[in-house]
């Protein structure tokens, strides 16, 4: 399994060329402290819209629901049902049909490479990240209060195939694409750390980045429908890794807003505290 529009490295070893002359092997960049580098980065392309039009997404394969159409070229929530809690009766579950279809959504730029769209529904406006048949949501890690309907729902995760969709017989096959993926992801961080590696302050947000990637991954997935056995939410985050990972070497490093104050006070900080 192959992320959409992924070029496959050149492979290394000797290749016979047309004269019959073995070819010398690719010359191998290295990074230091971060190990060994192929030099070829992967920059794979941002899933279409189309990967999730017509279908029923499902957070964590079994909760929340949400199915896309399109209206020309304008992509639009064609049904939503948020699964919950009740507010007046903690424990007590609770589901939202949503009314008022279809929702608009509002293109927004994600700054990893993805589709980023913000759906128009006041009481849980929330953003999503469109990936290979799934979305990944965000809320700011806030529940979405709908006291109307007397339930608040959190949508932040990853909705994608629900549990009757899943096959025994991929499971196999699923752990070996991400695999697959994770291998790609190693190697496209690595020529992103060479090629910042003097750059102090793009070098430590690069290396953070990338040593929270797999908690984050494990607190994102660890609810979805036989995550243990499939390792699909662990696929598609490592995926969107990819991606984010290909859209930096593409067009540089962004650093988020404020990133280099608090840097510079955290260092300060320390200063501070050593000469005491």
């Amino acid at each position: 399994m192959s992320l959409p529009g992924a070029v496959a490295p050149t492979p290394e070893g000797t290749v016979t060329g047309p004269s019959g002359a073995p070819k010398p092997k690719k010359k191998r960049v290295t990074s230091g402290e971060m190990g060994e580098s192929s030099g070829h980065a992967v920059m794979p392309k941002a899933p279409s819209e189309d990967t999730v039009v017509g279908k029923t997404l499902k957070l964590d394969g079994n909760g929340s629901a949400i199915e896309f159409s399109r209206d020309g070229a304008d992509l639009q929530v064609a049904k939503l049902s948020l699964a919950g809690d009740r507010l007046t009766r903690s424990g007590e579950a609770c589901r939202v049909e949503v009314a008022g279809m279809p929702l608009k959504l509002t293109t927004r730029d994600s700054g990893s490479g993805l589709r980023r769209y913000q759906i128009s529904f006041p009481a849980c406006a929330f953003t999503l990240d469109v990936l290979d048949g799934a979305i990944l949501v965000t809320n700011d890690g806030k529940a979405c209060e709908l006291k109307e309907a007397d339930c608040r729902a959190d949508p932040s995760g990853l909705w994608g195939m629900q549990e009757s969709e899943f096959d025994p017989k991929k499971a196999e096959e699923m752990l070996g694409a991400r695999a697959k993926v994770e291998k790609t992801v190693r190697s496209d961080f690595r020529v992103l750390y060479d090629r910042n590696k003097k750059e102090k302050l793009i070098r430590d947000f690069v290396v953070e980045k990338q040593a929270s990637f797999s908690s984050w991954r494990e607190e994102v997935c660890r609810s979805y429908f036989k995550e243990s056995e499939f390792g699909y939410c662990a696929l598609r985050l490592t995926e969107a890794r990819a991606i984010a990972l290909g859209a930096q070497l593409a067009a540089g490093v962004k650093l988020p807003e404020g990133y280099a104050e608090a840097a510079a006070a955290e260092e300060a900080a320390a200063k501070t505290k050593g000469k005491r």
